[in-house]
């Protein structure tokens, strides 16, 4: 929650012109380490690789960062804007945000890590256990670009461990996750017993 304050105040156009930089960057010079770390990883075939780890991490990032934009020049009608101005102001989520990734999906996983903190979010990122080196390649180039220490903390752990503390943190703003329906509902379950917590 440290770096949260200083994450927020970036602008984002800036956040905005970082992420496109890691996507270029993935587009090149990391394209082939995203691909082999997913068919390591994830026992994917090269065009498996190719069309998740590269193209559709690059796509997400590209995307989200356009949608964004697009996002931050809407504002409310003001019917007379002389007598009364209706303003919004987009800001981050109060806390944290814990993500929770697949197996199978390197792009879904660093799309669940990352994308949250285009608005000024900060991410707890659960990595699947099948996954692991792939998405830590993800959470290296990152870091490389210059993202700030505790904007995305990668955190590889046992599954339940995981949960039970961030469903009981005072500063859980929201849970990001795929994968099965079981965890899915143990995760949805143990939030609304701890909502007199946030």
């Amino acid at each position: 929650m440290a770096a949260k304050a200083d994450w927020e105040r970036v602008p984002i156009d800036e956040k905005i012109q970082m992420f496109l930089r890691v996507s270029d960057q993935m587009a090149d010079i990391y394209r082939a380490d995203l691909n082999a770390t997913t068919m390591l990883g994830q026992a994917k075939t090269m065009v498996q690789a190719e069309i998740d780890s590269a193209c559709e991490l690059i796509d997400f990032f590209r995307f989200n960062c356009f949608f964004a934009k697009e996002l931050m020049k809407y504002q409310p009608i003001s019917e007379d804007p002389s007598t009364t101005l209706n303003l919004l102001r987009y800001r981050a989520l109060e806390g944290f945000i814990a993500s929770v990734t697949p197996f199978n999906f390197t792009a879904i996983a660093g799309n669940l890590a990352y994308t949250p903190c285009v608005m000024g979010n900060v991410t707890l990122w659960k990595p699947s256990d099948t996954a692991i080196l792939s998405n830590y390649l993800i959470y290296k180039i990152f870091r490389d670009a210059g993202f700030p220490d505790g904007v995305v903390n990668f955190l590889p752990s046992d599954g339940p461990v995981f949960g039970k503390t961030v469903t009981a943190h005072q500063d859980l703003a929201a849970v990001n996750f795929t994968g099965s329906v079981p965890t899915f509902q143990w995760l949805w379950k143990a939030v609304g017993e701890n909502l007199q917590n946030f």
